[in-house]
């Protein structure tokens, strides 16, 4: 899973799945007021992806309550829907739909779900378009020290004292081959179609990810999380902290920003097709 599948409010349920969506590649902002032919309503989410031929419109309602959602919560969205124009709705909350609001959604451009679901629903995208990629563009700087080829490198490390060669040497060693596996998490962005074997494939769950990839890739680190964004955040002050080891050898960085491949932020990568609703 994505996230803690039980957020603990509303409000911070529906802050999560406005950042899946964004980290998918769609712009999405949270309390929206759309107007409608009797005036106007607020929708916890609309989310529009805007490489979309149509700029396909999704508006989610976050429901964390108790109980599973009554169908009168159904009907009631179903006129937002209608209303706004929106193509996809989501009503996605912590037990999920009433048989009945299950059975009139049937044949209807809404989902209900839960929030595990809607996780579910967007793990390959969100894999594909935020994990690797930030993970790529991370790993790209400290991949300059260890790469077997770069003249600013080793033009730098002629100038180093013996002691300072020594604790160099010994970084690199230690990490090279995790720095350079870690780095190839950018190639589905460079090249889609390229075989990487099973690094990169879409993990059936974390804990799989970590013994079968992780495992190797970095079998110096336990990797301890619940969840594939913790573990992105714990990848990504590793790759932070092993640069800073590199720069503080040689008083500070030696190289120039590279501009990144990606284009990920921190909100998300760059827009591309929605491999999803079409």
């Amino acid at each position: 899973m994505i996230d803690d599948p039980l957020p603990g409010n509303w409000r911070d349920l529906q802050t999560d799945v406005q950042r899946i969506f964004r980290n998918v590649g769609l712009l999405a902002d949270v309390e929206v007021d759309l107007r409608t032919p009797r005036g106007s309503v607020n929708v916890d989410i609309l989310a529009i992806d805007v490489r979309s031929v149509d700029k396909i419109k999704y508006i989610a309602e976050c429901k964390n309550w108790g109980t599973a959602v009554p169908q009168s919560v159904v009907h009631s969205f179903t006129t937002v829907m209608h209303e706004t124009g929106a193509n996809i709705g989501f009503i996605i909350s912590k037990h999920g739909l009433q048989e009945g609001a299950k059975r009139y959604t049937q044949n209807t451009n809404i989902v209900g779900m839960t929030y595990l679901e809607f996780q579910q629903r967007y793990f390959e995208a969100w894999w594909k378009r935020y994990f690797c990629p930030r993970i790529g563009d991370a790993a790209d700087h400290p991949l300059q020290y260890v790469e077997d080829c770069n003249t600013v490198r080793d033009s730098a490390y002629g100038k180093l004292s013996f002691p300072d060669q020594a604790k160099f040497d010994r970084l690199r060693r230690e990490n090279s081959g995790s720095l350079m596996l870690l780095s190839m998490f950018n190639y589905m962005v460079l090249s889609p179609n390229l075989n990487t074997g099973t690094l990169l494939d879409v993990p059936n769950n974390l804990d799989e990810f970590k013994t079968k990839v992780l495992a190797q890739i970095t079998p110096h680190i336990e990797w301890h999380c619940d969840t594939f964004r913790g573990l992105l955040e714990l990848i990504l002050k590793y790759l932070s902290d092993i640069q800073a080891e590199f720069d503080a050898i040689f008083g500070g960085s030696i190289f120039q920003p590279r501009d990144s491949i990606s284009g990920v932020t921190a909100d998300g990568p760059p827009l591309e097709d929605n491999i999803y609703q079409r």
